[in-house]
């Protein structure tokens, strides 16, 4: 989860306890996303140490107030949203009335790199670097395919059957049906044609590897597919 920069560096006097409702002062950012302001967050704290640092678990209320953003990119980074650790001092007692949530004047989004796998997986799908990367769908994957039939030199030599240890050497020469129809399938998701011993067959993309001029287009669609899926 989210952690506090600022710890104190010896045992304090402790000014909450556990069960105890409270709110974050305004003025506070967040340590982990610097444009988030937090001040106004309201929760119940569930865990207090020694030093001052306190575990706070978000009301219902706040969550449902709380930046997209901020969810975003911690799913992205794999943080807990939930809940945070914060110093006692940027802690005040909740005594109850609306909530006062300070929101961010400026999202600074950082510019997406193409040297940047996760990121040019996002471009492709016409996301941002404060978006996750999304499950894999048929939306998703018309998407791709399209940017693949653009992008991928046809035709190319590839291995297929490599992850069961019996490859085969295959010669890709298109995405689409005969119709120009891009191929799709729930499971496999995106098909390819292919020459394979003199007969035109059917093949996912996601069980090909091309070592030479396709490698990284490949690879990123690989890997967002079994990882996403």
């Amino acid at each position: 989860m989210p952690k506090r920069k600022r710890k104190p560096k010896k045992s304090v006097v402790t000014k909450f306890k556990i069960g105890d409702k409270v709110r974050v002062k305004h003025g506070i950012m967040d340590a982990t996303y610097p444009d988030i302001p937090i001040g106004g967050w309201a929760g119940t704290i569930t865990e207090v140490q020694r030093d001052g640092l306190c575990t706070v678990l978000w009301s219902t209320e706040t969550l449902v107030s709380i930046h997209p953003v901020f969810k975003n990119r911690c799913e992205r980074d794999g943080l807990e949203f939930d809940q945070y650790w914060i110093d006692q001092e940027d802690l005040e007692p909740d005594t109850g009335g609306s909530l006062d949530i300070e929101h961010p004047k400026e999202i600074k989004t950082k510019p997406l790199s193409p040297k940047d796998q996760d990121d040019r997986i996002r471009m492709v799908l016409g996301l941002t670097s404060n978006d996750p990367l999304p499950d894999v769908d048929d939306e998703k994957l018309e998407a791709y395919h399209e940017h693949l039939s653009e992008n991928l030199a046809f035709p190319f030599f590839a291995e297929h059957g490599t992850e069961y240890g019996h490859p085969e050497r295959v010669k890709v020469i298109g995405l689409g049906d005969p119709d120009g129809e891009p191929m799709i399938d729930e499971t496999h998701g995106i098909l390819c044609e292919a020459r394979m011993e003199g007969h035109v067959v059917t093949l996912p993309l996601g069980e090909l590897e091309e070592p030479n001029r396709n490698r990284q287009l490949l690879r990123d669609y690989n890997y967002w597919l079994h990882n996403w899926s």
